[in-house]
């Protein structure tokens, strides 16, 4: 079932610009410059404050082999039937658009979205890894060591929407303690409207 990309703006539950999105994406493997594809993504939508606005996820058949299922879960029968990342650009870049990205090890994900037609839609961004020195001292630098030192329950690690929660959690415990990226987010919101890229749009697909 396919659906117009200017439909799907209705169905998000915050507004139409502003606050964070947490961006997490599963991949076949490191480069999509060498062919590497995303084969999972999820998108945390927070408010100004860091609480849960929405979220959203969905396998991506990368019309290759998924990878490293020992690490992600993800095997080639599970992603058969699901949408090709076309044919999710407009759920992924309405959230985006308007909105501060965060990611955990940004630069890993940014450079699958930024190889996505409409990458313009990232504008400003946020590392947690980078940011937890600050916050979270003395260890490792790894999602799941962030979150064990801060208290935070990381269950079913290297799902996309797990880890996107886990990276939402962690960006919560920075804004509690004082983290503030105003500029950031003013920025975000000044950048330009978001637009259906015009391609038929298809319904997510779960694991």
């Amino acid at each position: 079932m396919t659906t117009p990309g200017s439909e799907l703006d209705h169905s998000l539950r915050l507004p139409a610009r502003g606050g964070y999105v947490v961006v997490d994406v599963e991949t076949t493997g490191f480069s999509p410059a060498r062919g590497d594809r995303i084969c999972e993504i999820a998108l945390v939508s927070l408010d100004e404050r860091g609480e849960t606005a929405d979220e959203w996820h969905s396998l991506i058949n990368p019309l290759r082999s998924t990878g490293a299922s020992h690490v992600h879960g993800i095997t080639d029968e599970m992603v058969a039937g699901a949408p090709v990342i076309e044919e999710v650009l407009d759920e992924v870049w309405q959230r985006i658009a308007g909105r501060v990205l965060v990611a955990h090890n940004a630069p890993f994900d940014l450079r699958f979205l930024n190889a996505l037609p409409g990458s313009h839609w990232v504008t400003e961004t946020l590392c947690t890894q980078r940011l937890a020195p600050a916050f979270l001292p003395h260890g490792k630098w790894t999602l799941a060591a962030c979150c064990e030192r801060a208290g935070i329950p990381l269950r079913n690690a290297h799902s996309a929407l797990a880890d996107a929660r886990a990276t939402a959690e962690l960006l919560r415990h920075f804004i509690r303690r004082g983290a503030s990226w105003e500029e950031h987010l003013i920025r975000a919101a000044q950048a330009p409207e978001w637009k259906p890229c015009g391609l038929p749009q298809r319904a997510p697909h779960r694991r």
